[in-house]
């Protein structure tokens, strides 16, 4: 659990009391023996973290020492702390017995008000129930009654580390209650007063709880960040295996395998130390699963012998483990056993893996169904894994997440500043610089004042050359426009017919004459002219809108192009004045053209929302960026920018060489630019 003390005593007594108890003088070193009770006890907050072995040593130390007090009320303080100390030690280990010690620190402290040890007592009460009962909705509802009682002597006490910690577990309640956005809120908030503390414990856990947050609704590179920035705080900590576990199975998320791996084998060496067979035996599957998807079955096959001498001589199997096994047996076209290790699986664990990092094995079960030629079974997982990652998170889930995060940066540069501005204050200033400071201001102020009725004329000369310039735009655009579609009805309507007849008169004519190949080439010109006429004004612009005109332009444009493109839209459903579809459409289409043909990107996001009283268009991708100069020179972006300056509207350009391009366009929505559907 994490408490409030100063980091730097924590650590210093940590490091004396380590290397004192590695060289086995517990009982006889004069050092050790002479901390004080308080010290001991301040030592226990971080230890039971880092050294679980060494906490009970600690504590029997500590025991001593109180019972040579002749002060009996100051006995009674510290007899407090260190049944505090024991229930915290006791509750992940012997959860009966801790009930026992916390009771009685609860009833010391209820006739000896102490905010922030109150806040401990009930977070442990909550941990205990937690710990006792299965953890259904009632248990959940029951713990979080007391994370709430928790709150309030927290936010009395003013401890940002115990405000972080008690935010941490809602949040976590909060995801088994599908409460998301409340969820999503209190990981922020724990975030905050983790970083309010600056400690390296409290900073761990509030940045773990981010990363996992971030990879329940589906952003897995923002997990990442957080995550590596989690471990960096956690080192030595004695979970520290079970984080960098996790780590890794992000790095597979994003596609970095080899990375992921290096972090599974110090996982792996963590849990040897700690003899946890059943997460070695899951990660030796995952290591494996990773190395047939990258065609290394060598490798794959020493993960299963490693993997199978651990689970034969622990006897424990697990979800994953029985799913790799099943993969292995494929490749070495062993039938019966795989379809018996799949067996396996659906009866044992089938209907125990809604967890977000579990989720995936049902797809995996399905592959190796339908590589056994198996569709009826593969076809039942495959649903399986459809339904529940549809339900995982919500698009309204995934928003608002974004939406805190920018409360939260704001409100975190917001007390920076005021941070900043109280030391400026507190500096201090005398009444004769207050003076000075006000005789320049109004000197300051007299100066902008002129300077602003001087320039004032300039730049509504300078408003009223704009307006010109951007009507120009606009009715040039408007033009070639209206030309467009004149020429996609004349060959839509005109050439596209004619030849249409042609097509049927050859068809349906019997003069023998009239063979397969000129029907062929007549065919191909009216798609030819078909296309060419929905490329100059594409019908499902004008029937159905901005919204299904950019998913075809996006199912068309990248068809072939083997990039896995993410398309998201909010709000849009309803019509937008003409100008404002053309203009966003073709703005589309050129930014589609540049990513095609100069950015060999793998990756493509597309956003089309209404937020506030303007409409928002962001493409981005992750392929090659450009250079300001190459933007200047080329790539359609002069012409994009008369567009949207024409409607009014934003540009915003990102890119470099190793992070792709970011396009962002934003568009006011006027009365006049909205219509409905007809």
């Amino acid at each position: 659990m994490i408490v409030t003390i100063q980091q730097m005593l924590r650590k210093s007594i940590a490091v004396l009391f380590f290397v004192l108890l590695a060289a086995n003088v517990r009982g006889q070193n004069h050092k050790v023996t002479s901390l004080s009770i308080q010290e001991i006890h301040a030592l226990l907050e971080t230890m039971v973290n880092f050294s679980p072995d060494s906490t009970q040593i600690l504590l029997d130390l500590a025991a001593e020492k109180i019972e040579k007090l002749e002060d009996k009320e100051l006995a009674a303080k510290y007899w407090a702390e260190n049944n505090l100390r024991r229930a915290d030690y006791l509750t992940y280990l012997r959860n009966e017995e801790a009930k026992y010690f916390l009771e009685n620190a609860y009833n010391y402290y209820s006739t000896h008000p102490d905010d922030a040890k109150m806040a401990e007592v009930f977070i442990l009460k909550a941990q205990r129930i937690k710990m006792e009962n299965e953890l259904d909705i009632e248990t959940i509802k029951e713990s979080m009654r007391y994370f709430d009682e928790a709150l309030f002597y927290a936010k009395k006490s003013e401890s940002p580390e115990l405000l972080a910690f008690i935010y941490y577990e809602k949040a976590f309640n909060l995801q088994h209650l599908e409460r998301w956005q409340e969820s999503i809120e209190n990981s922020f908030l724990s975030l905050q007063q983790a970083e309010k503390s600056n400690d390296s414990l409290t900073l761990a856990a509030g940045n773990y709880l981010m990363g996992r947050t971030y990879n329940y609704f589906g952003f897995p590179n923002n997990a990442e960040f957080y995550l590596e920035k989690a471990i960096g705080y956690a080192k030595g900590m004695y979970q520290i295996a079970s984080l960098i576990n996790f780590y890794g199975d992000i790095l597979i998320l994003n596609n970095k395998t080899e990375l992921a791996i290096t972090q599974y084998k110090l996982a792996i060496e963590g849990f040897i130390k700690q003899n946890n067979h059943s997460n070695i035996i899951d990660i030796y599957a995952k290591i494996g699963q990773a190395q047939i998807k990258s065609a290394n079955l060598e490798e794959a096959e020493k993960c299963y012998e490693a993997m199978m001498n651990i689970s034969e001589s622990a006897e424990i199997n697990g979800p994953r483990a029985t799913v790799f096994a099943a993969q292995i047996y494929q490749q070495w076209g062993e039938r019966a056993k795989t379809i018996e290790s799949l067996h396996y699986f659906d009866k044992h664990y089938h209907s125990n893996m809604n967890k977000a990092q579990n989720i995936d094995m049902y797809k995996d079960v399905a592959e190796i169904y339908s590589g056994l030629n198996l569709p009826q079974e593969s076809s039942r997982f495959y649903k399986k894994w459809g339904m529940l990652k549809d339900s995982l998170h919500t698009n309204s889930s995934k928003s608002q997440l974004s939406e805190l995060e920018k409360m939260y940066l704001k409100e975190r540069d917001k007390n920076l500043e005021i941070t900043k501005a109280n030391l400026e204050l507190k500096s201090s200033r005398t009444q004769q610089a207050w003076l000075a400071a006000s005789l320049i201001l109004l000197v300051m102020i007299g100066g902008i004042f002129i300077y602003f009725i001087r320039m004032r004329g300039l730049k509504e000369n300078q408003a009223l050359k704009f307006q010109m310039k951007a009507k120009q735009m606009e009715q040039f655009i408007e033009t070639q426009e209206s030309e467009r579609q004149r020429l996609a009805r004349e060959l839509h309507d005109g050439i596209g017919q004619s030849l249409a007849a042609l097509k049927m008169q050859l068809q349906f004519d019997d003069n023998s004459q009239a063979n397969d190949v000129t029907v062929k080439r007549v065919d191909d010109l009216c798609r030819e002219v078909r296309s060419l006429s929905h490329q100059m004004m594409p019908l499902v612009l004008k029937e159905n809108g901005l919204k299904a005109a950019i998913e075809q332009l996006v199912e068309q444009a990248f068809a072939n192009a083997h990039l896995e493109v993410d398309v998201v839209t909010h709000g849009v459903d309803g019509r937008l004045a003409d100008n404002v579809e053309v203009h966003l459409y073709r703005v589309t289409q050129e930014l589609f053209t540049n990513i095609l043909k100069h950015a060999n990107a793998t990756k493509v996001g597309v956003q089309l929302m209404q937020r506030n009283k303007n409409i928002l268009l962001i493409v981005e991708d992750n392929g090659n960026g450009f250079s300001k100069e190459q933007k200047q020179e080329g790539m359609g972006f002069s012409n994009i920018r008369s567009r949207i300056e024409s409607l009014e509207g934003s540009l915003k350009v990102q890119s470099s060489a190793s992070e792709g391009t970011y396009v962002r366009i934003s568009v006011p929505i006027s009365a006049q630019s909205v219509r409905k559907i007809a």
